[in-house]
């Protein structure tokens, strides 16, 4: 934590000056910061990694290299899901045991959420269940949401993941040529995707499900049309060489006090439960222009994150579609609530 004063010391920080030319361009502006002060500073951002220095940068190339030879590690294992193969399976019979009944036949694409799974059984579990049903694809397009800043609209792992049943590879060839079709690089932040629960939860799901199917993990941060539109007309050219199943890792309405809403109540919580089941009805029936122009008439002001990877599969969907689950799901002690849908494409 730091102070404002703090936080305007390190604002100046850029690596143009010295500390010492810091300290006396202070000085003239009438501010005396003793030299051992600004020292003190420069080193506690340094030990936290909040400074590029050498070190740091060295850091971080060497944590990017292990990772790319791979698998990434499971980094919520222990936490949101067991780690031990055994204990996984009981763990995911337990989704399917609560859900309800979906479809009796194959799924085009789906919607699935990423809050904690734990908060939602049976909206997972009701995922599983048309998965199941659904013949297992050679790849799977996951397009979950960018959790961490990245420096372009969207992120892709190139390294396989680690799940408890075993490495869920990636399918290379499709990124490169996905990479290849982008007007930025897809692969820049590996490290702000370590620990991406939108990806990380759909991947160790999809080991149990299908467990040959090849992954193309992409976070999306983008919230702009035009560029979301670019990234889905290139997502289907990469389709027609490596055909994919589609899936978003998305949760619904995030609202309360943790959101910047003050605390639930139960006006805004019906408010987001109607933007909700209307933003997945709208997308089942194929209206996506509508269901995004919808969320930009408001603002998006229940904070609906699903807006970017929905845009972006647009093209990729065909089908009328089925809602087969819904929860709004209460965080008691931050007075807050998040929405979690599962939807199929049929």
């Amino acid at each position: 934590m730091l102070s404002p004063e703090a936080l305007y010391l390190a604002s100046l920080f850029t690596g143009e000056q010295s500390l010492a030319e810091i300290q006396a361009g202070l000085e003239r502006a009438g501010s005396r910061v003793p030299l051992e002060k600004l020292e003190e500073l420069a080193r506690a951002l340094e030990e936290a990694g909040f400074l590029e220095t050498p070190e740091i940068l060295a850091k971080v190339r060497a944590a990017e290299e292990a990772l790319k030879k791979g698998p990434k590690p499971m980094k919520l294992a222990g936490v949101s899901y067991p780690g031990e193969a055994e204990a996984f399976s009981r763990y995911f019979e337990t989704f399917l045991a609560v859900a309800p009944e979906v479809p009796e036949k194959p799924a085009k694409a789906l919607l699935l959420p990423h809050l904690e799974p734990r908060r939602v059984p049976e909206v997972y579990g009701a995922t599983f269940k048309a998965l199941k049903k659904t013949p297992p694809p050679e790849r799977v397009l996951v397009l979950g949401v960018a959790h961490r800043p990245i420096q372009n609209p969207a992120a892709a792992l190139a390294t396989g993941f680690e799940t408890p049943l075993g490495t869920l590879d990636t399918d290379h060839e499709a990124l490169a040529t996905l990479d290849a079709l982008l007007g930025y690089e897809l692969f820049r932040d590996p490290l702000a995707l370590l620990a991406e629960h939108s990806l990380e939860f759909a991947a160790v799901f999809l080991k149990a499900i299908w467990p040959e199917a090849k992954i193309l993990p992409i976070a999306v941060a983008s919230h702009d049309p035009q560029v979301l539109d670019e990234l889905g007309q290139a997502l289907k050219l990469v389709a027609r060489d490596y055909p994919f199943f589609p899936v978003l890792s998305v949760d619904l309405s995030h609202v309360g006090a943790r959101f910047g809403h003050g605390p639930l109540k139960a006006e805004l919580a019906q408010k987001a439960r109607e933007r909700d089941l209307g933003y997945l009805k709208r997308l089942s029936h194929g209206a996506f222009e509508e269901a995004f122009g919808e969320l930009a008439e408001v603002e998006n002001d229940t904070y609906i994150d699903a807006f970017g990877p929905g845009r972006a599969a647009a093209p990729l969907i065909q089908g009328e579609g089925q809602i087969l689950a819904y929860a709004l799901s209460p965080e008691v002690d931050t007075f807050s609530a998040v929405g979690a849908g599962a939807l199929a494409w049929y």
